[in-house]
């Protein structure tokens, strides 16, 4: 008889870290999978996630090295004892983030081994983590291909005309004030962190071009530097 394999998690943004972790904690019985619900998880990381409780228990569920899959009744970083009292798991797998005293107390007064991943991602993948993927910035930069200085009255109003530009990930690196609208892509970081938020990109790139040109602003700029960012493909502005 196969032993029971428990493990704890929100696993928002589902990647292939968590299912190596899955993977491997599979290796040692059956697994069972406790999930942190949302308020849970706004309760302890203070953010809401970005799939909810149906969308993410669904997801980690289909997967094949999962036994059983649920979102745990309790609230907190002990939001599973419940389920695990009743389980009654023979292995509690942790990762090192996951490890603490209290959940290696639980374990010993329910009699169950506690097991610490090795973290090994899958063959020839890289190491995947919720936080590193939230730090990778995922705002692309502007290419401008034809045109210029639409965003410049003192040259606009002389020789009027459009742009056609476009939204790149670059496959080299450059210096500042290269053409890349640079300053435009500073000023959406600061506004959105690390990706553009779901919403009309026309009213988003308004919105930007606004935070890059407050009230009082003398050389207003700009313009098909948020355009070209936040429009998808190649635009005509």
């Amino acid at each position: 008889m196969k032993k029971k394999v428990f493990v704890s998690g929100c696993y928002d943004m589902l990647h292939s870290g968590h299912v190596a972790f899955f993977e491997e904690a599979a290796s040692y019985g059956d697994l069972y999978v406790g999930l942190g619900s949302d308020e849970t998880i706004w309760g302890l990381k203070g953010r809401r996630t970005i799939n909810n409780n149906a969308e993410r228990l669904y997801m980690v569920k289909a997967l094949r090295c999962v036994k059983d899959a649920w979102i745990s009744s309790g609230s907190g970083i002990m939001d599973f004892e419940n389920e695990v009292r009743e389980l009654k798991p023979d292995i509690f797998f942790v990762n090192t983030d996951g490890f603490t005293p209290a959940k290696e107390a639980f374990c010993k007064e329910l009699g169950i081994e506690l097991v610490v991943s090795k973290r090994i991602p899958g063959a020839g993948l890289p190491a995947r983590s919720t936080t590193s993927l939230r730090k990778e910035c995922r705002i692309p930069y502007r290419v401008e291909l034809c045109g210029g200085w639409l965003d410049q009255p003192s040259v606009n109003t002389l020789c009027p005309g459009s742009v056609i530009v476009m939204s790149i990930e670059p496959s080299m690196e450059f210096n500042d004030k290269c053409g890349m609208a640079t300053s435009s892509r500073k000023k959406a970081i600061e506004l959105w962190q690390t990706q553009i938020p779901v919403g009309n990109r026309e009213e988003l790139a308004r919105l930007l071009f606004c935070v890059e040109n407050p009230p009082g602003t003398v050389a207003i700029s700009g313009s098909q530097d948020q355009l070209g960012m936040l429009l998808p493909g190649l635009k005509y502005v």
